[in-house]
């Protein structure tokens, strides 16, 4: 029979290895990532659908943008096992992602414009080398989880000074991940889900006539309310069991099952001012809060089921965040540009109840890129490198507090944009 997971699933993977602090994706074209993000009151492009979509006010006709953010990352992790006290330590294997979007706007009269874009907000994956060994692998040593959200938006241009957006936002969620069992030896179990929810966002873009050189942006996005399908698959085809060492000797840990859920990811808000000395330079700098709060705890309890089946308190405590992004576009000839942008990325982990598949705190982000456009076609680059914070802690008292520590914690990512105007 059918047994129910409260409180999904997926949450236990949504805090693993990823590419912005937590596991939020700030990537969604070459000239964004180049600036950091840093594009919420400046040039619109079609990829403002992701960034702010009130600025897509400002492009005419029909356009289109598709491209992609290949992304690499290197993390080691350090546990102490509690049966030897002794260090063990891991590094991930040299993965590589790809990110992809498109965008698509059209300007339907003075006043109102439409879009449609389709980009990843949330991302993570990675693999732990010589896991078989590894203390650690009894939280996790494999995770793979992809998302993708569409999202149709009609944006109005109010007066000449005030434009505001509102759109919609279908997510589709799969994921895979992989954890050690302690009992019987060897054993292990994979945990896979799938599912399709929905959001919103609203956004507006503010160019004071009585402030030329200077513009506002602002953005909000709705928590997400995810529902998934999957299921527990053991390697004993049944049960794997905790050792405790107290009587009984053996405590269920998971089982064979079908699963279902349900978790909010968290709402935020961004936030960006424009400053343009020339008509060839701009400046940026902007804030993006993450009510990463409401991500606490996962509580995974089979409703169907003998009296003795498990339920496991995974407890997260994650933090409220805050990311901080500078921007700077020059452009030196009528169809050449060149960027620049810097981040700091506030982490929301808790330090007392760390994963496996968390591999650095705060990063710092530094990015470069350039563009080329002329009256139908454009292609923009970027290049960062992310710098990643140790952290020392605990895991969560469901793996005895067990020491933690995350090192060496680095990732390339090279992004490209092809853009095409009707």
């Amino acid at each position: 029979m059918k047994k129910q997971l409260v409180a999904v699933l997926a949450v236990l993977l949504l805090a693993d290895v990823s590419f912005g602090a937590g596991f939020a994706l700030y990537e969604y074209s070459g000239r964004s990532t180049a600036m950091g993000g840093a594009v919420m009151a400046n040039d619109a492009e079609p990829a403002s659908l992701a960034a702010n979509p009130s600025l897509i006010t400002e492009l005419e006709g029909t356009q289109v943008q598709i491209g992609a953010t290949v992304v690499q990352a290197h993390a080691k992790t350090t546990i102490t096992n509690p049966a030897t006290s002794k260090e063990e330590s891991r590094t991930l294997k040299k993965d590589t992602w790809v990110l992809p979007n498109f965008y698509i706007t059209h300007k339907w009269d003075d006043k109102i414009s439409f879009g449609l874009g389709g980009f990843s907000r949330y991302g993570l994956g990675g693999t732990y080398k010589d896991h078989e060994t590894w203390y650690g692998s009894y939280l996790a040593y494999k995770v793979k989880l992809e998302t993708f959200s569409f999202t149709p938006t009609i944006a109005i241009k109010a007066n000449d000074e005030l434009s505001l957006a509102m759109g919609l936002e279908a997510m589709t969620i799969d994921f895979t991940q992989n954890s050690n069992g302690p009992f019987p030896a060897g054993s292990n179990y994979e945990i896979h889900g799938t599912g399709l929810s929905w959001g919103g966002n609203f956004s507006l873009t503010y160019r004071p006539e009585w402030a030329e050189k200077w513009a506002f942006g602002a953005m909000y996005r709705s928590k997400v309310k995810q529902n998934l399908d999957g299921y527990i698959h053991t390697s004993t085809g049944g049960k794997i069991y905790r050792p405790t060492g107290s009587t009984p000797p053996l405590e269920e840990a998971v089982r064979n099952s079908d699963a279902s859920g349900a978790i909010n990811l968290p709402d935020s808000i961004s936030t960006g001012i424009a400053f343009r000395p020339t008509d060839e330079w701009v400046l940026e700098a902007g804030i993006v809060g993450t009510f990463w709060s409401s991500y606490d705890q996962i509580i995974i309890e089979y409703t169907e089921g003998d009296e003795h089946a498990p339920t496991i308190h995974n407890k997260k405590r994650y933090q409220d965040t805050y990311r901080l992004n500078f921007g700077t576009e020059y452009k030196f000839h009528p169809n050449w540009a060149v960027r620049a942008g810097y981040v700091f990325d506030k982490s929301p982990i808790n330090h007392h109840s760390m994963d496996t598949l968390v591999p650095v705190d705060d990063r710092h982000l530094v990015s470069a890129g350039f563009g080329y456009h002329n009256d139908t076609w454009s292609a923009d680059f970027a290049y960062t490198h992310i710098f990643g914070k140790d952290l020392k802690g605990t895991a969560s008292n469901q793996y005895s507090n067990a020491p933690m520590k995350y090192s060496d914690g680095r990732s390339d990512m090279i992004a490209l944009t092809v853009g095409y105007k009707f």
